[in-house]
């Protein structure tokens, strides 16, 4: 059954924290907000994170892996390989809406990389409560967005004139539409949050490669002519 509970974002209750790091760590999914929309969060150490992410986005295809969310830059460089080039350009861009595109390492959980992928898509977030998360442990976590950028542009989202109200801004909606069964805790930090994409850069490349622009300033990177 779905606990829902209401965490402060400013000010997150440790308690409550407490009582989701244990939930993840048993094997469970959570439904949290992120600076890129809500997002569903669970182990990276565990097979069965992967099997009800694909239950909670069935249009995901089985063969793309989901991304890693880890604490800090040490945590992915111990799951991943980093260059000096990509450590100071990773530095200016994390925290944030940044996924990066890094070769594996021998370290990197299979359940995001696949037995024949040899990258795996590595975020950062700036969302206190996410961050508070990710903090107690020790590993990575697996994450997906709620909605995806196609189903976004399917249903007219970034079209200034929509004023309406999707249902996967709201932590109630979203559970409506979802699996109910497989969302252990669903957070709601009493925000409206917006629904933005992140911006996705290929480092496992030379030179790097956009494969999509969320919007987000590329200048902080350094590497793209912006003009």
């Amino acid at each position: 059954m779905t606990q829902f509970l209401s965490i402060h974002q400013k000010n997150p209750d440790k308690r409550q924290i407490k009582k989701v790091i244990e939930i993840i760590d048993g094997g469970g999914i959570i439904l949290a907000p992120s600076e890129t929309g809500f997002c569903y969060i669970g182990s990276a150490s565990l097979e069965s994170t992967h099997e009800k992410f694909l239950k909670l986005r069935p249009g995901h295809p089985k063969n793309k892996p989901f991304s890693l969310l880890c604490k800090d830059i040490s945590q992915v460089s111990k799951i991943a390989y980093l260059s000096t080039q990509i450590f100071r350009l990773a530095s200016r861009v994390w925290p944030g809406a940044y996924t990066l595109i890094l070769p594996c390492s021998k370290n990197t959980p299979k359940i995001a990389a696949g037995p024949k992928r040899k990258t795996v898509g590595v975020r950062i977030s700036s969302h206190p409560i996410v961050e508070n998360i990710v903090r107690e442990f020790d590993h990575p976590l697996l994450v997906t967005s709620v909605t995806d950028e196609e189903e976004l542009i399917e249903q007219d989202y970034f079209n200034e004139d929509t004023k309406d109200d999707f249902w996967w801004t709201d932590v109630n909606k979203i559970w409506n539409q979802a699996a109910k069964n497989l969302i252990n805790i669903a957070i709601d930090d009493g925000e409206q949050i917006p629904i933005k994409v992140s911006t996705i850069i290929d480092f496992s490349q030379e030179p790097p490669v956009l494969i999509r622009d969320g919007g987000i300033d590329l200048d902080l990177i350094g590497i793209f002519n912006t003009n």
